[in-house]
């Protein structure tokens, strides 16, 4: 979507206007693009909270996390620093 700006949807992750973040999938996501997210998450030192069937467990690498058992209930809650809405 080149079009889209973020004026034009901002207040969607105002956490103040909106809550919490509603549950999101993005299709045709590989490994890869989940570390840059991970990596992302831990270069800015965001908060994070990961667990897996309600216990809180140390947020592990990508390819470790998705090869989890399908059975499993993952969890992973974040909060960017203050001010990640520009």
């Amino acid at each position: 979507m080149p079009d889209l700006l973020w004026d034009d949807v901002r207040n969607f992750f105002d956490p103040d206007l909106m809550g919490s973040l509603p549950d999101a999938r993005v299709a045709d996501t590989s490994v890869e693009d989940w570390q840059a997210v991970l990596d992302l998450m831990r270069s800015q030192g965001w908060s994070c909270e990961y667990s897996e069937d309600g216990v809180v467990a140390r947020l592990p690498r990508a390819a470790d996390m998705l090869a989890r058992s399908e059975g499993a209930d993952a969890l992973l809650r974040v909060w960017p620093a203050t001010g990640f809405l520009v």
